[in-house]
């Protein structure tokens, strides 16, 4: 016999293969099979459903499961089941279940349903052509409560993508404010309670994070407008600014040579890092050259908002006679009444860093804020990273801090994330 590497009840070699194959591919049926295993094997007549809770609390400690032990373990205490099992009625059924089999909705009243009336209400309404609610009230079912369905991966997946249909066709069209994931291929979309603030957003399809005005990579104390700038002087700095500051500042002071040493001795390591950060500067550039063309920004909520074709009436966030759904207010509005976009101005490196402290100046302390590379307080130019919610280095470990972070990005699969440069505590004042 040999343990199942899936639900590790012992099975016999002949049987091992097919067995396996169809527990790899079931992964809710796995907790019933173990249960199957165990219940004619136990000296005393327990339930089904006491052996499923016995089997969760075991889970709490130990994740991998020993059928063969918990036919031992039961069998000490006799015929008395060592636990009382903590139940509730189902609010549609009225069957008295386990906790474990009650799912509690995000609705104001908290509905409570067993996972097999959960699912049928989910089948009933997939079948009306409805959207997907609570079993109870109209509380619109959210895509993470889908995923906590007892279904089959492939029956979840086609409940999730149904809702995303059904969600999208009711905006669509609907004149109501739409935060739409950016990314061609998902077609997730949620009604914000207003379309005008900016905040982070994560699709609950792909996991893209973005930014709920622009639909760029979430930036923290930074306006859309803004990023622009900073990724510009940011590039500019590691390509080519960072060197010629330590340069200078090493003819001064020794702590700087050494800097210096180590950033050339980096040069790999930052040649692929600038090269990444070219690509997005490059397209930085590209859009704002593009959107100061072709684009103007809602009267409303001063998103960008480009007309493809037709006459002037718009609608914020999709095509006026409808369809081509994106993040928008919804509200009304004529081209005409739509200032041009301003693009953010692209300049020189020589422009961007004639403000950085002069060799001979004084070094600047930023009192109270303190460094995430050796937390010291900043001393010097400080670098705030504008994608973290609070990520903070000085000079000193800038160099190594931002490469480190660099390659997390790199290794996550997400864009470079770009840093601020403040000289003095009261240059923070210009971005807040």
């Amino acid at each position: 016999m040999v343990p199942c590497e899936h639900c590790y009840c012992p099975q016999d070699l002949t049987v091992y293969d097919e067995h396996s194959r169809q527990c790899r591919n079931d992964r809710t049926g796995r907790q019933q099979k173990i249960i199957e295993f165990i219940l004619p094997r136990t000296k005393y007549p327990f339930s089904a459903r006491q052996i499923g809770f016995f089997i969760e609390n075991q889970k709490k400690t130990n994740p991998v499961i020993n059928p063969l032990s918990i036919v031992e373990e039961l069998a000490e205490y006799d015929d008395v089941f060592p636990m009382e099992l903590p139940t509730r009625d189902c609010d549609v059924c009225m069957e008295s279940c386990l906790l474990d089999d009650i799912f509690v909705f995000g609705c104001d009243d908290s509905h409570k349903l067993c996972y097999k009336c959960y699912e049928a209400s989910c089948r009933v309404k997939m079948n009306n052509n409805e959207i997907l609610t609570c079993g109870i009230c109209p509380y619109q079912l959210q895509y993470g409560e889908l995923n906590q369905l007892r279904v089959s991966p492939d029956q979840r997946d086609l409940f999730v993508e149904y809702q995303v249909q059904k969600t999208f066709d009711r905006y669509a069209g609907g004149g109501r404010g739409v935060i739409k994931c950016p990314k061609q291929s998902c077609m997730w979309a949620f009604e914000p309670n207003d379309p005008n603030e900016r905040f982070r957003v994560i699709c609950q399809l792909c996991a893209n994070e973005f930014c709920s005005l622009c639909n760029q990579q979430y930036h923290y104390r930074t306006g859309c407008q803004q990023l622009t700038v900073i990724t510009e002087r940011w590039f500019f700095w590691c390509n080519s600014e960072r060197a010629r500051y330590l340069a200078k500042r090493a003819r001064q002071d020794a702590a700087y040579a050494v800097r210096l040493a180590e950033h050339e001795k980096q040069h790999a390591a930052n040649r692929q890092r600038n090269e990444e950060l070219r690509h997005r500067y490059d397209t930085a550039v590209a859009d704002e050259k593009y959107k100061a063309e072709h684009c103007r920004h809602c009267p409303h909520c001063h998103r960008v908002v480009e007309r493809i074709e037709g006459c002037a009436s718009m609608i914020c966030g999709q095509d006026y006679h409808g369809g081509n759904t994106q993040s928008g207010c919804g509200k009304s509005f004529t081209w005409d009444q739509a200032k041009k976009y301003r693009s953010a101005t692209v300049r020189r490196p020589e422009q961007l860093m004639n403000d950085l402290p002069p060799p001979e100046s004084p070094v600047v302390v930023h009192e109270n804020i303190k460094c995430d590379g050796c937390h010291e307080t900043v001393r010097g130019i400080r670098f705030d990273c504008v994608h973290c919610p609070s990520l903070i280095f000085c000079e000193k470990c800038e160099q190594n801090c931002t490469l480190a972070h660099s390659d997390e990005n790199r290794r996550a699969g997400q864009q470079q994330h770009v840093f601020r440069l403040i000289m003095t505590p009261f240059d923070e004042a210009m971005y807040l």
